[in-house]
């Protein structure tokens, strides 16, 4: 009778076990560093054909971040560049994807789809050509947004030599780590009381391996015409506490190097004169732009 128990104690930690990974497992889509993903389908095209014949690129396209949930928009584009289309024509330069959910509770590996270029190859003996080597670069460029939350501690007297008991004490910093579902992440926050106000200290960082985009100008500049006035803008905004963020320096935040910070503030919370804890919430928005690149060797037709 006792190895029956013991057998069923077993059982029940072993279930009890798996349906606590999978839960944590499934509400965990805000993490990582990467949006838009793209990668090249194999063998399209080869990496050696021959001319005067139809060629296809295939391109993959995951949304590995968690922008933008069902009901938001991308506004995904693919540029197609890098080869001489006078030898290979008909392909198409530019195509949208307006919408490529991200991952959320109801799709936690986010949005696919695939584009194809399809174009010809001319014969090489109209030009006397032998062989010729077709570099590909396909590059996106696309609206995205970070939601990170970090709970704070908000103390309206935390300099009181008064003894009281409180629930929290504010820390000499908040680390932030692992991204937050997308390719610019906030990785540290320090929180400052001041007289009539209490200072967030938000650090952000480019943890993508992408060009951040000033979001006003991407369907303008983007891919070809990227410089220092378009390039590394976030905007920053927030709430905490029903609370507003205000934020200086004005939006954009400009990043160097791929890191930035912006100083935000609200008002001290004039009802509480204990501490508490609370969610501050802190949005990122941006355009962002990444390429991928491949090489074809393309012969002339024995």
């Amino acid at each position: 009778m006792r190895s029956i128990i013991l057998t069923f104690l077993i059982l029940l930690l072993f279930f009890s076990f798996g349906c606590t990974q999978k839960t944590g497992d499934s509400t965990d889509y805000r993490k990582g560093t990467q949006g838009i993903v793209m990668s090249f389908m194999a063998d399209m095209p080869p990496a050696k054909m021959y001319d005067n014949m139809p060629i296809d690129l295939v391109v993959e396209i995951k949304n590995k971040g968690a922008y933008p949930q069902p009901t938001g928009i991308t506004g995904l584009a693919i540029y197609l560049s890098g080869f001489d289309d006078t030898l290979i024509m008909g392909m198409p330069k530019q195509m949208s994807i307006p919408n490529l959910e991200g991952k959320n509770p109801y799709n936690p590996e986010g949005g696919y789809d695939v584009v194809s270029f399809r174009g010809n190859i001319i014969n090489f003996d109209s030009r006397n050509i032998d062989s010729y080597n077709a570099n590909f670069l396909v590059t996106s460029c696309y609206n995205y947004e970070t939601i990170a939350s970090q709970t704070v501690c908000v103390d309206p007297e935390p300099y009181s030599t008064k003894e009281k008991t409180k629930v929290c004490t504010i820390p000499p910093s908040y680390s932030l780590s692992g991204g937050q579902g997308a390719p610019v992440a906030v990785t540290k926050i320090e929180e400052t009381v001041l007289s009539n106000k209490i200072q967030f200290k938000i650090y952000i960082k480019n943890l993508g391996d992408g060009k951040v985009v000033d979001k006003s100008r991407l369907n303008i500049d983007c891919p070809y015409s990227l410089d220092y006035t378009n390039l590394n803008k976030v905007y920053v905004s927030g709430r905490v506490s029903g609370y507003s963020l205000s934020c200086k320096p004005a939006n954009p935040i400009n990043l160097i190097n791929g890191e930035g910070s912006a100083i935000c503030t609200v008002p001290k919370p004039a009802m509480s004169k204990s501490a508490y804890t609370t969610p501050l919430q802190v949005k990122l928005e941006y355009g962002y732009s990444s390429s991928i690149q491949k090489s074809v060797e393309i012969l002339n037709t024995p």
